[in-house]
């Protein structure tokens, strides 16, 4: 993950993120291994002056599985935390 450039590789292949998914994924690897409620995350990737919802957290992290899990129906790096949120799991 390069955050200068907003690119993120798997080996020599760039992996296409929206800037969503990018500055989701850049909060993640910065608080590895910490529990992220789904309100903290929408209000330190989306800002308090856009009006969505937590689904929209759930829609975004799907979305960025499915691109960066080798199986994202069964998740490595981004884990589900039932009731609260999120936690990010592995390296940059």
């Amino acid at each position: 993950m390069n955050l200068s450039s907003h690119k993120l590789f798997r080996g020599d292949q760039e992996i296409e993120l929206t800037a969503k998914e990018f500055r989701l994924l850049e909060y993640f690897t910065t608080r590895p291994g910490r529990a992220l409620t789904r309100r903290d995350i929408l209000n330190a990737v989306w800002g308090n002056s856009i009006m969505v919802t937590p689904r929209s957290v759930d829609r975004c992290v799907t979305t960025l599985r499915s691109k960066i899990e080798a199986d994202p129906a069964n998740p490595v790096f981004i884990q589900t935390i039932r009731d609260i949120g999120y936690r990010f799991e592995g390296g940059e």
